[in-house]
């Protein structure tokens, strides 16, 4: 603004709606016209906060739609619909000249139809519908241009996840197959031994109750024998003989005859008899057998350190000390 020389300089501020005129002169110090525009735009804010913000008619009550005192106001948004502009700016957009095969453009033959639309299966499956004819006209169009789609089959594209991670994965699954089946055979084991252990200690009880009641009847027969009763000394029909008795009868009956010295040489040396040729040769029931194998067979033997003088034997094992039991 252009000041003369014969009035002083003014400066205006206004407001667009009854704003107040501040007359600040141009000698006065800055720090006075820094005040006097503060103290303009906190009435410009208080303005502002005067004027309520605008709220749509669909959000208002029907309490709040009654106006009794005048205040509302209402405005109409101005919608615009131009469709002759839409349709040249859609026109414009469209690519004509490409063939096709450029644009892989499918449109349905119907547009698609829902009775139901909050029917999510029926909305879904005529999506599919949609979809399923659009790819049967693209692959229709796209033969009648020549143009393969098809992979062929000497071609192996990189899946999403490479051949190494899915070695992984294949390699985590068949370790966690292997560790159930080991759990499970472990498992199967263990109950095998458990009843494996059961039917062992049955026996085992069975067999010392067998001993015990076999023991107690000859002990009842030897009683018996000593005290001269005499007579039959069966003690029930499965214990019907006299032990000692029959012993020495068949030693009588079947002496045993032993051979002397010199026939035990001379067998040795030149054998029972017989056949002598391929005496020592392989027969089909001697390869067969290798019952009669000895690893220790013509080593030489080697005389180990003799035990000392009261060191404490070597303690038997589970079943001779079980058998030590039984037979006290």
């Amino acid at each position: 603004m252009a000041a003369k020389k014969s009035r002083k300089p003014t400066t205006k501020v206004q407001k667009e709606e009854k704003a107040p005129v501040v007359e600040v002169p141009v000698e006065e110090s800055e720090s006075e016209v820094e005040d006097v525009e503060e103290v303009v735009e906190e009435e410009d804010e208080e303005d502002m906060e005067e004027i309520p913000e605008p709220i749509p008619l669909e959000d208002l009550d029907e309490s709040d739609i009654d106006d009794e005192d005048g205040d509302l106001v209402t405005e109409q948004r101005i919608t615009v619909n131009n469709e002759a502009a839409l349709t040249r700016l859609t026109e414009d957009l469209k690519l004509k000249d490409l063939p096709w095969i450029e644009t892989l453009t499918v449109t349905s033959s119907k547009p698609v139809e829902v009775e139901d639309v909050h029917d999510d299966m029926a909305r879904e499956l005529a999506f599919y519908q949609q979809a399923l004819e659009a790819v049967h006209i693209a692959r229709e169009k796209i033969q009648e241009a020549g143009v393969p789609f098809s992979r062929p089959d000497d071609y192996y594209a990189e899946m999403l996840k490479s051949d190494e991670h899915m070695a992984k994965v294949r390699q985590r699954l068949l370790d966690q197959a292997g560790k159930v089946k080991a759990s499970d055979d472990a498992k199967r084991q263990r109950e095998l031994k458990k009843f494996g252990k059961k039917v062992q200690v049955e026996k085992q009880l069975e067999r010392q109750k067998q001993k015990s009641d076999m023991l107690d009847k000859i002990k009842l027969l030897k009683r018996k024998r000593k005290d001269g009763s005499g007579g039959d000394f069966t003690l029930d029909d499965d214990f019907d003989i006299e032990l000692e008795n029959a012993d020495s009868r068949t030693k009588r009956a079947k002496p045993e005859l032993q051979k002397n010295k010199k026939r035990i040489m001379k067998d040795t040396k030149y054998g029972h008899g017989g056949k002598k040729r391929h005496s020592k040769s392989n027969t089909s029931e001697s390869s067969s057998a290798l019952g009669g194998y000895n690893k220790m067979k013509g080593r030489p033997l080697y005389l180990g350190k003799g035990k000392a003088k009261g060191a404490a034997g070597q303690r038997p094992g589970k079943a001779k000390r079980q058998a030590m039991r039984n037979k006290k």
